[in-house]
């Protein structure tokens, strides 16, 4: 049986599959390898500021950077605040 992956960033994971953003477009994008984007998604490295900014700017600017890396699990409200 093997481990169900847990989801760190279900906000941005949902919007690269509804607009159909490639995530190797967004490895290009930001200077990284497919591979170490797969790490940050899955939590074992961390995103930095500006990585989180650039791709909130490029793909993504009718979302805030906080409602985009929003953790999973993380409550919410309307404001973005915790």
């Amino acid at each position: 049986m093997s481990a169900k992956k847990k989801i760190i960033y279900p906000t941005l994971e949902a919007e690269f599959s509804r607009h159909g953003i490639k995530k190797h477009t967004v490895a290009d994008s930001l200077g990284i390898e497919p591979q170490t984007l797969s790490k940050k998604l899955n939590g074992k490295i961390r995103f930095t500021a500006e990585e989180a900014i650039q791709i909130q700017e490029t793909w993504f600017s009718d979302m805030t950077v906080n409602e985009l890396f929003r953790k999973g699990g993380e409550p919410h409200d309307e404001t973005g605040e915790k």
